[in-house]
């Protein structure tokens, strides 16, 4: 009879198969070889290294770390359907249709304990996702970001185009700032000045100026807390700065060169600003500013003599008009803060970070192009995006003392793999040591990654 015997030595105890013979007159057991140990009650197995055989390998280490992060977000609290396609969407968009077969290859449902996926229960998620309160999401992930990084309440806010297809969502083709003639819809984002994170965003199903959508868009900027915002000049208008004004929140605006302001202009003597006094450094360039009163708050005039003569030479291949080309070299920023001249003409043009978040949304997350047809599913799959958006912003944060980008970071964790082995020899019915997995040795950079965002654990 054959069985195995647990042997109890100082080191440990350890697991032999040994089968009971009959010798002098007496039972004894025969080992037939040693399995392994016992670890935590558990036995560990000895196996050797010709009868191991690999049946799969799958992404894991990237998945493990995103599913950390939204956790520590609340974001797990959602549909784990949803937190599939939130999740895929970070490490490498397939389509739906196309989700189950790719999920095969990753330890996804594993980690998020599924046991089953299928098209319809993710075009399902789609609906549930769209019919929700996501200003609650919002605003819960608004609560967290603001606590973790204790980031001042300045906001940027920009909007972007995206484009969509679908023969059943009305409306038609329109140029969107792209130069581009599709069926687009608008969105509105509002980040953090500092990190990025996102605050809270809108959707526009129609092509309107977005004078009018940050015209909405400043209820919103109270109602979250912000005290101050940073605005492009596609948001400027006399109306827009009374209101906000009323509100009580600061703000730096660019400001349109519109018939009023280019009378200014042309008035201005231009040695008067072109001083050294007047000097400001950019990241890339430096420029020269003035400033003048304007409704409670005042105008800087920017001037870039650098700028101003690539688009002279640029101007005069095209037209002799002397009075548009000696603005060229000027730009306007409104702003009702107590900062100085210098303070807020930095803080405008530096103000990338809602840009950098676009940019990050259509490239590695793909807010576009949106690959479904229904108008709910394209409102669902730009709110997964912006989920996906809030996932990255917060590894880019953990990791920030390394200067790798959290694009980058997902690079870098992608090869980290899961390892499922088989001992192709054993006859020992342990179902639980027949298979196993084995995560593949991390990288230094892996290592670093993985501890910065398990640091507060």
């Amino acid at each position: 009879m054959v069985f195995v015997r647990k042997i109890k030595k100082k080191s440990g105890t350890y697991l032999a198969e040994v089968e009971s013979v009959w010798e002098n007159g007496k039972t004894k057991q025969k080992v037939i070889r040693y399995l392994g140990k016992e670890v935590d009650g558990k036995p560990v197995k000895r196996v050797k290294t010709s009868s191991i055989k690999i049946i799969a390998a799958k992404k894991h280490l990237d998945i493990e770390i995103i599913n950390h992060i939204a956790s520590e977000l609340g974001i797990t609290e959602l549909k784990k359907e949803i937190l599939v396609m939130v999740y895929s969407q970070l490490i490498e968009r397939p389509s739906i249709n196309k989700m189950e077969e790719w999920l095969s290859y990753t330890d996804m449902l594993d980690i998020l304990k599924i046991k089953n996926i299928s098209t319809s229960k993710l075009y399902d998620a789609l609906d549930e996702l769209n019919n929700m309160d996501f200003s609650k999401i919002e605003n819960k992930l608004s609560s967290i970001f603001s606590n973790i990084s204790n980031e001042s309440n300045a906001v940027i806010i920009d909007i972007t185009d995206t484009y969509f297809e679908g023969n059943s969502i009305e409306g038609f083709p329109r140029r969107g700032k792209e130069e581009k003639v599709k069926k687009l819809m608008q969105i509105a984002l509002a980040v953090t000045s500092v990190n990025g994170f996102p605050l809270f965003h809108k959707i526009y199903n129609r092509n309107i100026s977005g004078k009018r959508i940050f015209l909405e868009m400043f209820s919103l900027l109270k109602e979250n807390g912000c005290s101050a915002t940073i605005m492009d000049r596609g948001s400027y208008s006399a109306k827009n700065i009374e209101n906000i004004n009323k509100l009580g929140i600061k703000i730096i605006c660019g400001v349109v060169k519109d018939k009023y302001f280019r009378n200014i202009l042309l008035k201005i003597d231009k040695n008067s600003i072109y001083r050294k006094e007047n000097r400001v450094e950019l990241k890339n360039t430096h420029v020269y500013c003035s400033s003048m009163e304007f409704m409670d708050g005042k105008i800087i005039i920017v001037y870039n003599p650098f700028l101003e003569s690539l688009r002279r030479e640029y101007y005069y291949e095209h037209s002799e008009d002397e009075d548009i080309a000696s603005l060229l070299g000027y730009s306007l920023i409104y702003h009702n803060t107590d900062l100085s001249d210098g303070e807020v003409v930095k803080k405008y043009y530096n103000k990338d970070t809602v840009e950098r978040a676009f940019r990050k949304m259509k490239g590695v997350i793909s807010l576009r192009p949106v690959r479904v047809w229904l108008l709910s599913h394209v409102y669902a799959h730009i709110k997964i995006c912006y989920l996906s958006y809030a996932i990255l912003s917060m590894l880019e944060y953990r990791i920030r003392i390394t200067g790798i980008s959290g694009t980058e970071a997902l690079n870098i964790l992608s090869t980290g793999y899961n390892v499922y082995l088989k001992d192709t020899e054993s006859n020992i019915e342990w179902s639980e040591n027949i298979e196993w997995s084995e995560n593949i040795e991390l990288t230094k950079k892996q290592e670093v990654i993985r501890n910065l965002v398990y640091k507060n654990r």
